[in-house]
């Protein structure tokens, strides 16, 4: 789906050459020689650089062929007489080839590779090495038996041989008769043409004896292999072998038609053929088809056509599996052209006036941005595709607008499509009122151009919608124009190499490009932004950004390359679509410049063909012409987020649902607004099945907010009327079984209430109820909860619409339904249902009713459930503290308590049950002191016998070394004050030991006091004078490692080991170097032992001293808490002087430790802080540095500081 573009026009105009009748461009140094009837003109950057007199030697014969030899500095001419003339530095040389009988006729052509020239007239073809020497010379006109005996196949047989439908082979000596028509040849000249790879020459010429031209094909040794037209078919003079096939392509005349072009096998079979059509609009005489030539590709076929004195140069394209003419030129004077031999798209032409035109022309991408639609030119008519819209099979198009007349140049605007045809008119066509179609009946004639626009080549135009005019590109008399046409023509701009040009639409204005890469506004005539060199370029437009993509597949973003394998673009809001050489799609985002993560795989060969912002379609069209509609997933997500956002939630579930998108994303992207709009959605659809599938979706992937919403769902569809609520009925239950936790019994409950509430068929309701709650629920989950509702009929259709297995069911409700009691069906079926808790319920209503029984039955039943199952706490939920087997609900619990030996929970139940024994036993097992006597208390218990309690947990507390609660239970028991207090003394509760003294008895705690004091003095004189030693030896250590590191980093050592380390290193080590877990394990418990050790010169003496002072200063944080209360009782016993002291010793430590904090554990450290041997903390292969320190160091418990907040223990 291409058209064919304009890219560089190099062109230069030299009156000197005017008259040629022929030339040759040299492939390497691009040297043109020029031949006229006196002289060959050599032209080196467009100037004439020699001249060559030849007057004498050509004898005013006609060049059939000028050619530059690529070997040397020869230019070989072949004239009509079968001589060549040899130029070589200026001197021409004369030499015959062949005698030719008729130099009107002739024609002559190299091999490409120079090696073979072929020579002919109308009767001889003759064949000639590279030295013009001839070697073979055959007639054209032979007999059967001459042709070249060679193995037949279906492509390269004789036409004879070859199998033609129902009329099968002709018979031997069989002749194929046609009758003739009279139709006059345009010419009778003969055409001599190379296949591409010089095996094959065909030659077309004109037999006068049988009036028809002939078709014959010889190898590259002048063997005859194939007559062509054996058939009598009128085949033109112009022919031309399609490059890289074995494929002929000949202009054939029809008599009161248009002309065909046919693609011939070389057997003279009819591959396809395509119609030469004619402007509809035509007039005038019928054109004639001078010349045809394929590029060097064979994508584009070029064909000269005259009427009259006017000559036309047509370029046709195969596109949608249709040949059509893409583009068309048209000259008031005779042209020369040819193909390049070095640039596979560029065409070059000589006119006759002295002009001269190398134009490049490339398949473009035929989607327009502006209208959204694929606008394919086709001859006479634009075919028109809104591919986005709808996929039209090639050839088929959606519509076309009828130009009817040939094509020269088209442009699109806003609503608008413009042409001009080859009668130089301007014609527009409008949009019709739907946005879509442009119709041929609307169409306007805006513009007649004036001969000063339509001289040379026309290579674009737009329109400009701010002045409402047109401007057009022409290359005309060796100059680049932009011409504004209309009432008032202007020429806007003028220049040598421009490449491009095109509207701008953010600003509406008119830009051009030169091929140099520079990009121009032409409002402003200021100098946008350049790029590199191109010889055609691809311009899209986002925002304010260019997209261009040039012609050796580099990607640029305005000035920034973005790509350089771009195969393909196309592009679509902000985003750039590009497929590179990978065949991947990929995406590059206009705003950032950078391709983005989403990619997709492609056919090898497609290019992108069409897009649309307000579609997720991308369509790709394959390398074989068919269509292929992909929608990547992020504009399927936009579209979908756009559905959204304009709250269509139906279309937008239908778009998830096709395109396998997860409808969670809708709670994912609205929240609580899918929930709030329930009523929108839920009204527009009828589908419950579709929406069920949102709620199984969101629940999925959104529990909480899942559930929320379907409940809400729920609510609405409870609300709905009888016949809205029966269609909507199985999205109820999808809503209540998807929530959370699973409502299966009020589903349960919906369809016992909603099937009384039909008419009709209430079986076959119920049964497609059941039958869908059995997809979400296990058959005897739902058989169970079935059960729960009491109700056995329902249970049993259930099980029936779950397929459970009525070996199973039917037994169990035969029994049940011989139970008379309800209360005990009831309890039976709970039993059944294994709904333990349940069942307790409905034993203690049934043990409470007029019909339990015997006495006991029900809450031995009850008692064996709640052991079984341990539901002693449910159970205590089922009963109130009035009820009757509350006391024994909470004895049992007691009892499973005291197993446990949960001592005061089971006390506490105990005492619940009243049992008082129990209670109290349990309380002195705990050895709770408090809590035995407040439940004593509660209880009432004798006095006495609390004391014997007491005396027995004050045993056990004295063996379990608790004095404080020792103390409680010999105050509880009646013992002496004196023993309380030396029970207090020895736990140093000194302010509780004050409180039971008895006056006059103060001696034992004044002297329990004093002795504690003088303890704590030692202590503290103790710890003081070791913390001060320990210190000092910290600070050695420390300056011992400074040094050892200073003298690694200054190379005086080679190991940061000392003697000792290297002792300890190699002694720990293991004869295998894998080191296990295990040793590991084993290796870090040697290290904190060693932590332990203060001996001096140890690898982790720093470590173990630090240890030693941090635990200083917990000590001495632990003993402020009793000296706060010992100070006290020493004052009160009238030890005041040593409670001063004591203080005293205090502060004055717990100065010393504020004050040693910062040098003992700095804020700051360095290498000598850290704990450990210094072969630990580093790296073997760290670079020495002065004081180096590791990048990386494990922080030991020792490294922190521990706190040095002490209490005050007297104001």
């Amino acid at each position: 789906m291409k058209n064919l573009q304009i890219g560089s026009v190099k062109t230069f105009e030299n009156p000197e050459i005017a008259g040629a009748d022929d030339f040759a461009v040299h492939p390497i140094l691009q040297t043109i020689a020029v031949s006229t009837k006196n002289e060959l003109l050599l032209l080196e950057n467009n100037l004439i650089s020699s001249t060559i007199k030849w007057a004498e030697q050509r004898r005013e014969l006609e060049v059939i062929s000028l050619s530059f030899r690529t070997d040397g500095n020869q230019i070989v001419v072949i004239l009509a007489d079968g001589r060549a003339l040899i130029v070589e530095d200026g001197e021409v040389m004369d030499l015959e080839i062949a005698e030719l009988t008729d130099t009107t006729v002739s024609a002559a052509e190299w091999t490409a590779d120079e090696q073979t020239l072929a020579l002919a007239d109308n009767q001889t073809l003759y064949l000639a090495d590279s030295s013009l020497v001839p070697f073979a010379e055959r007639p054209l006109i032979f007999s059967e038996n001459e042709r070249k005996s060679a193995p037949v196949n279906v492509g390269w047989g004789s036409e004879s041989t070859q199998f033609r439908g129902s009329a099968g082979k002709l018979k031997p000596g069989e002749k194929i008769e046609k009758e003739k028509e009279q139709i006059e040849q345009h010419s009778r000249k003969t055409s001599v043409h190379w296949r591409w790879d010089g095996e094959i020459v065909a030659v077309s010429f004109y037999s006068s004896q049988n009036d028809t031209r002939n078709l014959t094909v010889f190898d590259r040794n002048g063997e005859i292999l194939n007559n062509m037209n054996i058939r009598n078919i009128y085949l033109s003079h112009c022919f031309a072998h399609k490059p890289n096939a074995n494929l002929l392509c000949s202009a054939i005349q029809e008599n009161g038609s248009d002309d065909r072009i046919v693609i011939y096998e070389r057997n003279g079979e009819t591959r396809n053929s395509y119609v030469v059509k004619w402007p509809a609009n035509q007039i005038e005489d019928r054109r004639i088809i001078e010349k045809i030539e394929w590029n060097s590709t064979g994508t584009i076929l070029s064909m000269q056509t005259s009427l009259g004195k006017k000559h036309q140069l047509e370029f046709w394209h195969l596109s949608n599996y249709e040949f059509t003419r893409k583009c068309y030129w048209k000259f008031s004077e005779s042209i020369i052209w040819k193909w390049s031999t070095v640039e596979c798209q560029n065409i070059e032409v000589l006119l006759e006036s002295g002009q001269f035109f190398s134009v490049h022309i490339t398949p473009t991408a035929s989607f327009s941005d502006v209208i959204s639609q694929n606008v394919v030119v086709a001859t006479d008519e634009l075919r028109m595709y809104s591919l986005c819209r709808r996929v039209v099979p090639p050839p088929m198009c959606d519509y076309s607008i009828q130009c009817l007349s040939d094509i020269v140049a088209y442009t699109t605007s806003t609503h608008h499509v413009h042409v001009i045809t080859s009668d130089w008119k301007i014609i527009s066509f409008s949009q019709d009122t739907d946005g879509y179609k442009f119709n041929s009946d609307r169409a306007s004639i805006d513009e007649v151009l004036h001969t000063e626009v339509t001289e040379g080549i026309i290579c674009g135009f737009v329109y400009d919608e701010p002045s409402e005019s047109y401007i057009i590109w022409n290359v005309s008399h060796g100059k680049h124009q932009i011409s504004r046409v209309g009432a008032n023509p202007e020429k806007i701009f003028e220049g040598e190499n421009i490449g491009w040009i095109g509207v701008n639409p953010s600003n509406k204005h008119v830009e051009i490009a030169s091929n140099d890469g520079k990009f121009i506004d032409l409002n402003t005539k200021e100098e946008l932004f350049k790029i590199d060199k191109f010889e055609s370029t691809e311009v899209h437009f986002i925002q304010n950004h260019h997209v261009i993509q040039v012609d050796n597949s580099m990607l640029f973003l305005d000035s920034e390359r973005v790509s350089q394998d771009a195969i393909s673009i196309l592009t679509r809001g902000s985003d750039i679509l590009l497929i590179d050489f990978d065949n991947k799609l990929r995406f590059i985002d206009a705003e950032s410049g950078k391709t983005l993560e989403d990619v997709r795989n492609v056919e090898a060969g497609c290019e992108l063909v069409a897009c649309d912002s307000q579609s997720a379609n991308v369509i790709l069209q394959a390398a074989r012409g068919n269509l292929e509609t992909i929608q990547p997933r992020r504009y399927v997500m936009a579209h979908t987020r756009d559905l959204l956002d304009r709250k269509e939630y139906i279309a937008s579930f239908k778009w998830m649902k096709k395109h396998r998108v997860d409808m969670s994303f809708a709670m994912k992207y609205k929240g609580d607004d899918l929930e709030d709009d329930i009523p929108i959605w839920l009204k527009t659809s009828n589908d419950s099945q579709f929406l069920e599938q949102l709620l199984i979706s969101c629940t999925e992937v959104f529990e909480d907010a899942g559930s929320s919403l379907c409940m809400t769902v729920a609510r609405y569809v409870r609300d709905l009327s009888d016949a809205e609520k029966t269609k909507m009925f199985p999205l109820l239950l999808t809503a209540l079984l998807r929530s959370k936790p699973s409502k299966v019994n009020d589903c349960l409950k919906e369809v016992q209430e909603h099937v009384e509430k039909i008419a009709d068929r209430k079986d076959v309701f119920t049964r497609n109820s059941l039958h869908h709650i059995s997809f979400f629920v296990p058959a005897k989950e739902l058989f169970n909860c079935a059960l729960s509702t009491y109700d056995l009929k329902l249970a049993q259709q259930v099980a029936e619409a779950s397929n459970y297995d009525p070996k199973e069911y039917l037994p169990v409700l035969n029994k049940l339904n011989r139970v008379m009691c309800t209360l005990e069906r009831q309890y039976r079926i709970n039993v059944v249902r294994e709904a333990w808790i349940d069942a307790v319920s409905s034993l203690f209503l049934l043990d409470s009713s007029k019909e339990r029984g015997s006495e006991e039955t029900w809450w031995n039943d009850i008692e064996d459930i709640i052991q079984r199952e341990k539901l002693y706490q449910d159970a205590l939920t089922l009963v109130k503290p009035g009820d009757r087997r509350y006391k024994q609900c909470c004895e049992l619990y007691a009892a499973e308590l005291e197993r446990k030996v949960h001592w005061r929970e089971a006390a506490l139940f105990y005492e619940l049950s009243g049992n008082s024994e129990k209670t109290l036993k349990c309380w002195e097992m705990s050895r709770d002191v408090d809590g035995l006597a407040a439940s004593a208390r509660r209880l009432a218990v004798d006095a006495g016998k609390l004391k014997i309690h007491a005396i027995k947990m004050s045993t056990t507390l004295r063996e379990a070394r608790q004095p404080k609660e020792l103390a409680k239970a010999l105050k509880l028991a009646g013992s002496s004050s004196t023993q309380i207090v030396h029970v207090l003394c020895d736990a140093f509760e000194w302010l509780d030991a004050s409180r039971e003294v008895e006056v006059g008895k103060e001696e034992a705690l004044k002297k329990a006091a004093l002795s504690r004091n003088d303890q704590v003095l030692m202590d503290l004189e103790r710890r003081k004078t070791e913390f001060e030693n320990y210190k000092k030896r910290l600070a050695v250590v420390r300056e011992n490692k400074l040094k050892r590191v200073e003298q690694f980093a200054a190379g005086e050592v080679d190991d940061l080991r000392d003697d000792i380390s290297v002792i300890s290193s190699i002694s720990s080590r293991s004869g295998s170097s894998k080191v296990s877990m295990a040793s590991t394990v084993r290796r870090r418990k040697q290290i904190e032992k060693k932590k332990s050790s203060l001996k001096e010169g140890g690898e982790y003496e720093d470590s173990a001293l630090l240890n030693v002072l941090s635990e200083n200063y917990r000590w001495l944080e632990n003993i402020g808490n009793e000296l706060s209360q010992l100070i006290l009782v020493l004052i009160t016993v009238g030890n005041f002087p040593e409670s001063l002291k004591l203080r005293s010793a205090y502060d004055e430590f717990a100065t010393k430790l504020q004050k040693s904090k910062a040098a003992i554990w700095p804020e700051s450290l360095s290498v000598q802080h850290l704990p450990g041997p210094l072969h630990a903390l580093f790296d073997p292969n760290q670079e020495p540095s002065p004081i180096p320190m590791p990048p990386i160091f494990r922080l030991e418990p020792e490294l922190v500081a521990p706190t040095s907040s002490f209490a005050s223990v007297f104001p």
